[in-house]
């Protein structure tokens, strides 16, 4: 009986009464953690697929320069088809340095000013090979780009990143028997 006259019904409703509106506090409350969560989450996703087409551009600026044949050891008969016939392994293709840096470039500058610009994301500007390494049969290149967020705000203090990617490569003499270039 003691705990039911601390409750009083009239005590209740005069205490209910007094929080009327305390809901709508915690309801702009959760919408401002939800209106920021979208923010934040549109702004890593852009930079997640701003991310992924840079990578898909260093690859192809890779690949691009694994083609660059040096003519010189190729033909010096350590790369020919005899070697090929004797040999275990697949010869790689030797690489001019030179001329693999000069075509790295020019393919990751043709994918960045491309007209139609499917080829790399709206948000990637200053595309650059930032590190450039060859050894002769292997090519590794190191791309940055600036990425911009579609949304930015005054809260925080930036507007972009800086994003890079890596991708190496290298061109091997395919194993076929073709004598006489007959298959």
């Amino acid at each position: 009986m003691g705990l039911i006259q601390i409750i009083n019904p009239t005590w209740l409703r005069i205490r209910l009464k007094r929080e009327d509106g305390s809901i709508s506090v915690l309801v702009f409350g959760l919408f401002a953690v939800v209106l920021l969560s979208s923010v934040v989450l549109t702004d890593i996703s852009s930079v997640i697929v701003a991310h992924r087409s840079l990578v898909q551009a260093t690859e192809s600026a890779a690949q691009s320069a694994a083609h660059a044949l040096d003519l010189d050891a190729y033909y010096q008969g350590k790369h020919s088809a005899l070697s090929f016939l004797v040999s275990d392994e697949s010869p790689v293709i030797p690489i001019d340095c030179s001329v693999a840096n000069k075509r790295a470039s020019e393919t990751l500058a043709d994918i960045s000013n491309s007209s139609n610009h499917k080829l790399v994301r709206p948000e990637l500007s200053n595309i650059r090979i930032s590190e450039f390494q060859c050894n002769g049969t292997e090519v590794l290149i190191t791309a940055s780009a600036k990425a911009w967020l579609p949304i930015s705000l005054s809260l925080f203090s930036f507007e972009s990143i800086e994003l890079s990617a890596s991708a190496g490569t290298t061109s091997v003499k395919k194993r076929v028997l073709s004598l006489f270039g007959i298959l």
